[in-house]
């Protein structure tokens, strides 16, 4: 490792803005309604901030793979003296890159590695969670690369992407005013219009005229309810018209069900319903056969509805079931309804 390690990565020119000086700063200090005192950084709205330059770190890190930690990081210790404020704070920033307290759980055989999730956190997670891209082998010490690490970029991305797979799954974009949602298992062709701007109003507040901001309202024919213009925001909230629509700006004006055959020509999918086992009949009789003079209760089941049998119960067969009488007269004592297999 270079002597000049912590030069190169913290002592370098701190990123101010451009307007920091010739902007409202220094109008506000060479005005004559300022305070009579005020302060070195008064009236400067940016100030000055670390402009650390990570990256000679994590390029000697990454030469360092396949090496034994302790000699690394032995290395890293002859140059950077952590008695120094300065070169201190490098250490610090070894975390970013190096997962360093790690375990083995399991067998030796079968078993698999852990690391701690942040260096301020207790909990342990598997490499495909881990946000370093090497780690330190619990058994043998060595530094390794992380083969399931992806940057913050490509997490980003692979977010975006399911998010995307999941909205397609209830929407699909025809165009730049035209949708089709799955609601309720049913799938509309949606036409959409632009909401109108926010407005500015003058309000009496107090005797002060003050200026507001106020968005007109229109009625959404898909959500069955009054929206108005939103800001698009980096996380849409679940409701909102940018998880519905991808814009904040837009509202259904109309929609129309689409027809079987619409649904098949554009491959949209359905979801399964469950199917719900049919109901039958239960009935508990008891018959009353005249010429065998036999008298029995029974059960028997039939797919029907209920309301067919109310209120009559006593009807008469061709036979009785138990002597084959002809005069055979049955009573529905009760009747139940139950699911069918």
């Amino acid at each position: 490792m270079r002597e000049d390690m912590f030069k190169v990565i913290v002592e370098r020119p701190r990123c101010t803005h451009s307007n920091i000086y010739k902007g409202d700063g220094r109008k506000f200090r060479n005005s004559e309604d300022r305070p009579a005192r005020i302060g070195m950084k008064d009236g400067y709205g940016h100030r000055k901030y670390l402009n650390e330059n990570l990256a000679p770190l994590k390029r000697f890190l990454e030469q360092q793979v396949n090496r034994p930690w302790d000699k690394v990081y032995s290395e890293i210790r002859t140059v950077i003296d952590a008695r120094s404020t300065v070169k201190q704070h490098i250490l610090l920033h070894l975390d970013n890159f190096v997962a360093i307290e790690t375990r083995w759980e399991g067998s030796k055989k079968d078993g698999r590695v852990l690391v701690r999730y942040t260096s301020w956190s207790g909990r342990y997670v598997e490499l495909a969670e881990s946000l370093s891209a090497m780690y330190v082998h619990p058994l043998t010490g060595i530094l390794l690369h992380n083969r399931f690490h992806a940057s913050f970029k490509a997490r980003g991305k692979n977010r975006r992407r399911a998010h995307e797979q999941e909205k397609s799954k209830i929407r699909r974009i025809i165009s730049d005013h035209v949708q089709l949602h799955l609601v309720s298992q049913v799938w509309y062709e949606v036409t959409l219009g632009a909401l109108p701007p926010a407005r500015v109003v003058l309000q009496d507040v107090d005797g002060v005229s003050r200026r507001s901001n106020v968005c007109d309202q229109r009625w959404d024919v898909l959500r069955k309810a009054w929206v108005a213009h939103e800001r698009n925001a980096r996380a849409a909230p679940a409701g909102s018209s940018q998880d519905y629509y991808g814009c904040g700006s837009l509202y259904a004006v109309k929609k129309r069900q689409l027809s079987s055959r619409e649904i098949r020509d554009l491959r949209l999918d359905v979801p399964q319903q469950k199917q719900k086992a049919p109901k039958g009949l239960l009935f508990y009789v008891t018959t009353i056969c005249k010429d065998g003079g036999c008298s029995f209760l029974y059960r028997t089941t039939c797919l029907s509805q209920k309301s067919t049998y109310e209120g009559k119960f006593d009807f008469s067969p061709r036979r009785c079931l138990h002597c084959a009488g002809e005069s055979a007269k049955y009573r529905v004592l009760h009747i139940d309804e139950i699911p069918m297999s």
